[in-house]
């Protein structure tokens, strides 16, 4: 039930922009511009380039779910002409991917925490010192 609880809490940080290591930093300083590391408790967000994909993928799969999901719903419940939906789908589709970038890239970065991923430069170091 613990380690259920931390999932959700990484999960719900990351919605909230909030560092899922200390829950108090912001992990954006603007509308897409990322902090390299969380201004409370100096833990480096994005080690490689290329990490940020998790978050796109989370983006572009909720987008398409809940594209689709209210395409078919709407079809089914109304007698709306394919032509007038596609007018508003495609621009939500859009929409929702631009405006919920930077969520789904904290919700990564979330599981990125959860898999131990997530410390400090210093921690690093220890971390490949224990290694060799």
């Amino acid at each position: 039930m613990k380690r259920l609880f931390s999932y959700i809490r990484a999960l719900w940080l990351g919605l909230l922009l909030r560092c899922p290591n200390c829950g108090k930093g912001r992990m954006f300083s603007g509308l897409f511009k990322m902090e390299r590391t969380c201004p409370v408790c100096h833990v480096r967000f994005e080690r490689q380039s290329g990490e940020s994909i998790g978050g796109m993928v989370i983006n572009l799969a909720l987008a398409e779910v809940i594209t689709i999901g209210g395409f078919f719903l709407t079809d089914a419940l109304f007698d709306i002409p394919i032509s007038h939906q596609l007018l508003f789908w495609i621009p939500f589709t859009v929409l929702f991917c631009v405006l919920f970038y930077r969520h789904a890239r904290a919700m990564w970065i979330g599981v990125v925490y959860l898999t131990g991923g997530l410390h400090t430069d210093d921690e690093g170091e220890q971390i490949k010192a224990n290694k060799v």
